[in-house]
C-alpha cells in the first residue's frame, strides 16, 4: 500500500491488518471516541472506537502533519 488513497479503498478486515503493521503513536479522546493514532508506511490512520461500545466505528487515513497536532498537546518526550 503506498499511500492514504489505497489505504481508504480497502474494505474494513483489511484495513484493521494493515494498521497492525503499522505503529502506534498516540491516542486520545474526543466527545464519543477513543482515538489510536498509527503510523502505516508513509501516512497516518486514525482509528476511532465508539467510547461505550469499544467497538471501531471508522479509519481516518491522511499524508498531512496538521491532523497529527490534536495528539502532541499530551505527548511526552524521554531526554
Amino acid at each position: 500500500m503506498r499511500n492514504s488513497d489505497d489505504f481508504n479503498k480497502l474494505n474494513y478486515t483489511a484495513k484493521t491488518e494493515a494498521v497492525l503493521q503499522g505503529t502506534f503513536l498516540a491516542d486520545r479522546l474526543d466527545d464519543h471516541n477513543y482515538i489510536k493514532l498509527y503510523n502505516v508506511g508513509s501516512f497516518y490512520v486514525e482509528v476511532f472506537f465508539d467510547d461505550r461500545s469499544h467497538l471501531i466505528t471508522h479509519f481516518r487515513a491522511f499524508e498531512s502533519t496538521i491532523f497529527v497536532l490534536p495528539y502532541l498537546n499530551d505527548l511526552k518526550i524521554a531526554v
